[in-house]
């Protein structure tokens, strides 16, 4: 009896040792499978995450609430109206300017919503509903939001920026309310003047007088050769590089359009949904921060030359009728300044 006596709690001991370790290991093996989730990436069929960036306060004492987001696709451009499933809280939605044509991938500071210096507690949440799930950002003034000049220009440089830098300034020739038929050509003449900060990876300010300066301009501008060659693809260009893995954008002017805002009334098929409608000649490049290539936010990558007193000459034609918001973007590796052209297309 004695024996059996310590022979109980022994078996109990081991048994117990041997359900905590299976259990344990159960966990173990559930918590590789989620982080495994969480690894996969997409090209298709996931949601797109809206993001709050923060509050900027202005000289004039408004401030502007910035929002992002999140596409969660690698290849799918999401489309969703404004409406239930794209809206932005009263009294400043629905339609508060947020897209409704979704890059994928990360985004940032693609639209703002002025408030007044008395906005206090209040806040206004960007609901957005994609493949099924809904998700909110919800704008306040807590002060960790805080975005100053020099936060703004973090989000890309990654450490304390430079002092000085101004955003680029973009401007559109004509008018941004634009009636065109199918297949007609519109051209969207956009003019850029930048200060020439931040500098290029090769010391040479990427500015006005660089792009006029002459033959020594002109030497910088060819060395700055795109990675995706003289022939472009609409969607893609290059090919992923290894270990491109920089959060950090490529400094530099650099100007491209693309499409905003798709047609509200139409619904569209495919991965890259309406702008699969909208023809750019020549091809723009990547918006959206690709970090595998063919974007300035991959390694190895080279912006493309200025074009002569930075004016671009951009084509712009649509398949279907409808209407479209079409964005052009003026970006020097920090700071970014957005013009948008709207068009009605009709059949």
């Amino acid at each position: 009896m004695r024996g059996i006596c310590f022979a109980k709690p022994t078996v109990l001991l081991v048994a117990a040792a041997i359900i905590f370790g299976t259990l344990a290991l159960s966990a173990q093996q559930q918590d590789v499978q989620e982080n495994s989730q969480h690894m996969l990436t997409y090209s298709r069929g996931e949601a797109v995450l809206p993001v709050y960036h923060g509050w900027h306060p202005n000289a004039d004492g408004t401030i502007d609430l910035w929002f992002g987001y999140l596409n969660q696709n690698w290849r799918e451009e999401t489309d969703v109206p404004v409406g239930p499933d794209n809206t932005v809280s009263a009294p400043w939605g629905p339609d508060a300017g947020q897209p409704t044509h979704f890059l994928p991938r990360n985004n940032r500071w693609i639209f703002k919503i002025n408030v007044p210096k008395d906005f206090g507690k209040n806040e206004i949440v960007w609901t957005l509903t994609t493949h099924g799930k809904t998700y909110r950002a919800y704008a306040t003034l807590n002060p960790g939001y805080i975005k100053d000049d020099s936060g703004l220009q973090r989000e890309y440089f990654g450490q304390a920026p430079a002092e000085g830098n101004e955003a680029p300034k973009i401007t559109v020739e004509g008018s941004l309310s634009r009636v065109v038929k199918v297949g007609e050509e519109s051209e969207l003449t956009v003019i850029v003047s930048d200060d020439g900060q931040p500098r290029t990876g090769r010391g040479a300010p990427n500015s006005d007088a660089a792009a006029a300066g002459g033959a020594a301009g002109n030497a910088r501008q060819q060395a700055r050769a795109s990675i995706c060659g003289n022939v472009r693809q609409q969607f893609f260009c290059g090919e992923p590089n290894e270990g491109a893995g920089s959060l950090s954008s490529v400094k530099g002017l650099r100007m491209q359009c693309f499409l905003f805002r798709g047609d509200p009334e139409t619904k569209v098929a495919g991965d890259f949904g309406h702008a699969a409608s909208v023809v750019f000649d020549p091809p723009q490049e990547k918006a959206w921060e690709d970090h595998r290539g063919g974007s300035p936010w991959a390694a190895g990558y080279t912006l493309p030359p200025l074009p002569k007193d930075n004016i671009w000459h951009i084509k712009t034609s649509f398949k279907e009728a409808g209407n479209y918001v079409v964005r052009c973007q003026a970006h020097d590796g920090n700071l970014v300044t957005n013009q948008n052209v709207a068009f009605t297309v009709t059949p």
